[in-house]
């Protein structure tokens, strides 16, 4: 019996952790179909045109707000007919190279702002850093925000926000630094979107954590 109640007070306490799940640490960059930044799994037309935005949403040490970013989009397959245009949100003072890395070398964006970026100055802001004008990006691709291929900051290779702390603004990882053993191999990425999907499973909106695959892990601990 009290096995039992062991193990339903963790159920219970693992389905309160799941419907809370919470997004990488000082928030994150993401791409979004929509102008309120909440579908990341984008149709476009069926000649493969659309508008895609692109938000930094604050938490962690972010909360408060950024003054700038540095990521770069990865097109996953890359899609050799299609193109992409920037537009960098109002209030950029800085916008140096283009978002899209399309297997050609694409190094990255580094965008900064004249002034913090903040809705309410608290974690769960949504800055509009710009939009993508997309052409001819037909099949299905994952849109994956990574590191800057170049970062200015060596020690960054991972997507960063600048904070609003002048004059240092200080520079943060929004995900696991390239070396860090769970990546096994693989580049850092903050978030995935899926674009003309037959499936959006594997997509970041949300950040919901694997229920079944969390409880099967805790029964494991007291058998």
């Amino acid at each position: 019996m009290i096995r039992s109640s062991i193990l339903m007070t963790l159920a219970l306490s693992l389905v309160a952790t799941v419907a809370m799940a919470e997004p990488p640490s000082n928030g994150y960059i993401g791409v979004f179909g929509d102008a309120a930044g909440t579908n990341c799994c984008i149709s476009l037309t069926p000649s493969g045109n659309g508008k895609l935005h692109v938000f930094a949403v604050t938490g962690g040490a972010s909360s408060e707000g950024l003054t700038g970013a540095e990521f770069k989009v990865s097109i996953e397959p890359p899609a050799p007919g299609a193109f992409f245009h920037w537009n960098p949100a109002n209030g950029a003072n800085m916008s140096v190279g283009s978002p899209v890395d399309n297997g050609d070398g694409g190094e990255g964006l580094t965008l900064t702002f004249g002034e913090c970026q903040t809705q309410t100055g608290l974690a769960g802001d949504k800055v509009l850093l710009g939009t993508l004008h997309v052409y001819h990006l037909t099949g299905e691709h994952r849109l994956v925000v990574r590191r800057h291929n170049t970062p200015t900051n060596a020690n960054f290779t991972c997507p960063s926000m600048l904070l609003c702390d002048a004059p240092a603004y200080t520079q943060v990882c929004l995900t696991m630094k390239e070396g860090d053993p769970a990546l096994a191999g693989e580049a850092p990425a903050a978030f995935v979107s899926a674009v003309n999907a037959a499936s959006c499973e594997g997509t970041s909106c949300g950040f919901v954590s694997t229920e079944t695959k969390t409880w099967s892990t805790v029964k494991d601990l007291y058998r």
